[in-house]
């Protein structure tokens, strides 16, 4: 179950470079009794020094949920990107689901557990706020608007 959410800080975000995958539906190892879930999968390079990668998980509705795999999520894109990884995990707002659209960086603490720090939305009185908005301006956007291949919620399919 995730706890309360503190937002994050703009200075924790990477600026993003190039999109070097765009999996639709990229099959994950999950906790799950179905040994996987599938989510759409995206990973930016990062406008840093030294680069890295910035991964957005979007979850798709399919068998296993994001949020209760992140820490074997994270494990299997860092073996991938390397360490140097920002993950965020992305829930888009659904008709027959309640609650918002909604973006979290995750973090994965030493014991391996999974943290989770609201990136979008944030109440306009948090002082993270301002930053948090430009960020998103600049560059979150390209992770909550649906990108050509978003073919919206999914069945669990073979892939």
């Amino acid at each position: 179950m995730m706890e309360a959410l503190t937002p994050a800080s703009a200075d924790g975000l990477p600026p993003l470079g190039e999109l070097v995958a765009d999996v639709p539906f990229w099959r994950y190892p999950s906790g799950a009794a179905a040994g996987e879930g599938v989510a759409h999968l995206r990973v930016w390079t990062t406008a840093t020094v030294p680069q890295g990668h910035l991964a957005a998980v979007t979850e798709t509705g399919a068998a296993a949920g994001v949020t209760e795999s992140a820490g074997r999520i994270w494990a299997e894109l860092a073996r991938r990107y390397g360490p140097s990884l920002v993950l965020l995990e992305h829930q888009p707002a659904a008709e027959d689901r309640e609650g918002a659209e909604t973006l979290d960086v995750v973090r994965i603490a030493a014991d391996g557990s999974a943290r989770w720090t609201r990136v979008w939305p944030t109440p306009e009185d948090n002082p993270r706020h301002a930053g948090l908005e430009l960020w998103m301006a600049a560059h979150g956007h390209q992770i909550v608007s649906k990108p050509a291949s978003w073919s919206g919620r999914c069945e669990d399919q073979e892939g």
